[in-house]
Formats: C-alpha cells, structure tokens, sequence
C-alpha cells in the first residue's frame, strides 16, 4: 500500500500533536524520584536496501518481502500485517524526518537503533547513516544505539530453530575495538546523542558472546575499562554502558554490574524468565504484562539500576516456514502474542512509566518502532493506524499528571 501525497496530509492532520514545549528532548540527567522518564523505543533498520543484503539474498532485498508474504497459520491468527504509510525506504531523510515527527509528537524520546557490525564494517547502516542524521528534526530528536552483536542467522524464513548462521557474531578483541572506535568517531559525537548523566548510552545485546568472544569474564572488564578510556580520548567524554537481560545470564542483577555495565534492561517481553509465553499457539497480553511487571520488581534488586521494558507485541511467524505450533521449539518458532489492543499496550505503558519514576530509574525501554516481522511496532498500520502512538501520549499525558499530583501532595 502506497499512500498518496493528499491521503498523508490527511492521515497526519488526524493525529494528536504533543506541543513542542512539552517533548522529552533534554539530555537525561540523575533522577530525583518522581520525575518524567525517558521513552525510549528501538528500532529495526532493515527496511532499506543494503549492499551485504543484496549479496546474501538478491539486488534490492529488504525485509519488507519477508513481511509481505505474511500468512495466517493458525485459527483466528492475524497476519499479515501492513505498514499504513506503505513500504518505504527509512534511508530516504524525508521518511526518516516523517518518523522522527512521528515520535516527537507522540511523547517519544529516541531511538535505540539496532546497531551491527559484521567483516569489520557497519551493516545495515542506511537508517541511522543516510536518514536519521540527515532528516529534519533530528535536532529536536534524541538517538543511542544498541550493539546487535549475535550471529546474523537465516531467518528469511527460517526452517527450524537452529536456522544456518549468514554472520559470525562480531565479538573477537580486535573486531570490538574497531567497532568501538568507528563508533566514537561516527556518532557518539553526534549533538543529538542520547545520554544519561552525561555518559553517552551505549547497550551490548548479547552480553554472554560479548564476554565468550573477549576471553572471558576479566578480558570483557579490560575491555570496557578500555572503551571509557578510548572515549574521553577521542574527545566524546563518558559512557553509559547499557546491557540487555538475557535469560543465559547467570546471576545478572550482580554479574553486570562487576563487569562494568552501567544500567541493565530487556530488550523485548520474550527475554523474560519466567516470561509467561508458556500457552500455545498463543499468549494473552496480560499473561505476558504480569510477568513482566514480576520482572520490573525484582529486577529493583540489582547493584546497577534497570530500566522497565514494554512490549507491543510479538510474532515472528512472517520469519518462519508454516509449522503446527504445537509445541514451542525455540526462536523463532514460539507462542504469538494476542490481545495486544492499543488500550492494553497503553495500560502497561503508564505502569512502566509510573515504575520508572517511582523507582528513580528514570528511563523505560519500548519494542519496538518497527520490528514488523516479529509483531511489535508503534509505525502506523493499516488497522489501528496511529492509534498505538495515541494510547502512548495518552499514557505519558496521565503519568505526567500522576507525578504533578504526588509533587503537590509531598508539599
């Protein structure tokens, strides 16, 4: 679907317009508790085309074929899913400046860009490179990165859950340090870079490769030691290292704080464990919420602050062969989640904010802006349209509230 000029004029007359005075733009600071968090939302760049792509699966490749073929396969299974402003190239600045207004205007922060490295170079880089850099509003916008650093396994679909590995995950000492430095260089000394304290936000996905691939335990201290260090050298001052809470972490409220990570968070709802994914062929909202919000509360224990997660939804079926779901069998071959309205997305949404502000913590992590292939995406679609980004402005509307009334009672 390919909207026209008139029809998108139209689509963004309609949508609620936070006041520019009131958008979360400034650089986080230390969180007095009670103040309005930072939303922060990742984001998925494989909606343009790449020249590695094109290489491994055909000239002009995106995953926009993938989401494409889409097919029920199950009773009552929504699918497929279609983009409202149709598939476009998120390297063009003119759409990375539509969804950076978008966001803005929808009391999002920033972006947590999905970031990888693979042969020693970046791959699928246009988004941030070409579009969001280059797309007008980015001065008002705020972007951190994550570090994908996992194997890049054929999921176009995948046949079964150990699908054949395309990339090795880029985590050998000398592969880390020349990523660390081109990201430095490239974007940490970007203005509109998101930071916390004054550290520049940077996440490692895969914190268990990350160390296996360094040497271990110690060689992964050394090397973000280093990393600070490298940093202030090179003229972009501090760091706030982030980590994504995988379930193969052993002990993560107290391993990642001795290996030198700042902060924790989940990446997306299914990394959770327990994560209430547990029914097949699918999981209700709620199920997965309150497991989640068991997840936010212990996660209050750990020596490095965490930061609540919320997700929109999931199902990775687009990424897979048709199988029987009657039995998880492991990623993508899992549990679809359902009743993801966006009045439910919008109720877990406010929690994890009032969380965020409550604990102190100051930040809430979102999946996703578009991973559309797996099911959790705030992007406009053809059903709900912008309602999604609305029960967002909702939610951070009503929180803002909340906190004022709390402000005044403690007078």
């Amino acid at each position: 679907m390919t909207l026209t000029n008139d029809q998108l004029s139209h689509a963004q007359l309609r949508r609620p317009l936070i006041p520019t005075d009131q958008r979360a733009v400034e650089p986080a600071a230390a969180r007095a508790l009670g103040e309005d968090p930072d939303l922060l939302v990742y984001y998925f760049p494989q909606w343009h085309t790449d020249e590695l792509n094109s290489r491994m699966w055909g000239e002009g490749w995106t995953e926009w074929e993938l989401l494409r073929r889409g097919q029920p396969q199950f009773d009552g299974h929504v699918q497929p899913k279609r983009p409202f402003w149709g598939e476009t190239d998120e390297s063009d600045p003119a759409t990375a400046a539509r969804i950076v207004a978008a966001a803005l205007d929808h009391g999002i922060t920033g972006f947590i860009v999905d970031w990888y490295w693979f042969d020693n170079a970046p791959f699928l880089n246009g988004f941030l490179d070409r579009g969001l850099l280059a797309a007008d509003g980015i001065d008002d916008f705020r972007f951190g990165l994550m570090w994908a650093n996992h194997d890049w396994n054929d999921l176009y679909p995948a046949v079964s859950s150990q699908p054949a590995r395309m990339l090795p995950a880029p985590n050998s000492r000398y592969h880390a340090k020349t990523a660390a430095v081109h990201l430095i260089d490239t974007y940490f000394i970007h203005p509109s870079y998101y930071t916390v304290d004054g550290g520049k936000y940077f996440s490692v996905y895969d914190v268990m490769s990350f160390v296996e691939g360094l040497g271990g335990i110690e060689a992964a201290i050394q090397f973000l030691s280093w990393f600070r260090d490298e940093a202030r050298n090179r003229g972009a001052g501090e760091l706030h290292l982030n980590a994504i809470v995988t379930p193969n972490i052993p002990n993560p409220g107290k391993l990642l704080g001795e290996i030198g990570f700042d902060s924790a968070t989940n990446y997306t709802w299914w990394h959770h464990s327990p994560n209430g994914f547990d029914t097949l062929p699918t999981t209700t909202y709620d199920r997965a919420f309150a497991a989640a919000e068991r997840t936010w509360e212990s996660s209050h224990e750990f020596s490095i602050p965490y930061f609540p997660n919320v997700t929109m939804g999931w199902d990775p079926t687009p990424r897979t062969v048709e199988w029987d779901h009657a039995s998880e069998r492991g990623y993508p071959f899992t549990s679809v989640l359902v009743d993801n309205t966006p009045q439910n997305v919008g109720s877990a949404t406010r929690a994890a904010l009032l969380d965020a502000a409550r604990s102190g913590s100051g930040i809430v992590t979102f999946n996703a802006w578009n991973e559309w292939t797996e099911g959790s995406y705030l992007e406009p679609d053809t059903e709900h349209e912008y309602g999604y980004l609305e029960e967002i402005l909702t939610a951070r509307q009503e929180v803002r509230q909340l906190l004022a009334a709390d402000a005044q009672a403690a007078q």
